[in-house]
């Protein structure tokens, strides 16, 4: 990790213990006490290209910036800026990172248990997985497991409710297409949220105000 850093022009400290923390915390989140050399390895060469994509990412964008003040040099907003004295606070590489996992972070310990997608226990696990990982390629991971549960509780409603607002072929295909479309945690959420309010419509109009369990053991009626 050092040698990744140091090569790249890193030295501050807080940068360094920063990265290395999020590697060991990535690397003892991936791996049990029976797990093989081999897979520590394998884990320790992800984390590290992983640290490197990470930091050419944030080298790309600060040229991107220092471009774009030399380009704005001559601006009208450049005497603005220096007159009014304020000087925007530039974001450090883990504040950086950190915001983009936040958003996702919420998501999942909030709207997602609540929807019963996932229990708290699996939210605190997927939101450890984050660390090491470019926040979208965790995204997409667990965009994946999400679309699967949600396509799983959504079958079993299909299967024991005769089709219930889905009884078409054509509507279900549909349904179908729509949960694979998802490619955000936000996305699958809304849809899930989109899909209550279909299937609470449908017990309420065809049962008779009919309460139940449903998606992972909870039914919710129109308030």
């Amino acid at each position: 990790m050092f040698v990744t850093c140091s090569s790249r022009g890193i030295t501050d400290p807080s940068i360094l213990q920063y990265y290395g923390d999020v590697i060991r915390q990535a690397i003892e989140a991936g791996i049990s006490g029976d797990s093989s050399p081999l897979a520590f390895n394998k884990l320790l060469d992800e984390q590290v290209a992983w640290l490197e994509a990470e930091l050419d990412r944030e080298s790309g964008a600060r040229e991107e910036q220092a471009n774009q003040v030399v380009k704005d040099g001559d601006s009208p907003q450049k005497s603005v800026r220096k007159e009014s004295g304020y000087v925007p606070e530039a974001k450090s590489m883990p504040e950086k990172l950190a915001d983009r996992r936040a958003g996702m972070d919420t998501l999942l310990k909030n709207e997602c248990v609540t929807l019963k997608l996932i229990t708290p226990g699996q939210a605190k696990k997927m939101t450890r997985r984050f660390l090491g990982k470019d926040p979208k390629v965790a995204e997409e991971e667990v965009v994946v497991e999400l679309r699967n549960t949600l396509y799983s509780q959504i079958r079993q409603f299909i299967r024991s409710h005769e089709g219930g607002p889905w009884s078409s072929h054509s509507a279900q295909s549909d349904l179908r297409m729509d949960i694979a479309a998802t490619k955000s945690v936000r996305a699958v959420v809304t849809l899930t949220q989109h899909i209550f309010n279909e299937r609470d419509d449908w017990l309420q109009e065809n049962k008779g105000g009919l309460t139940g369990r449903f998606f992972g053991g909870r039914f919710w009626t129109k308030s």
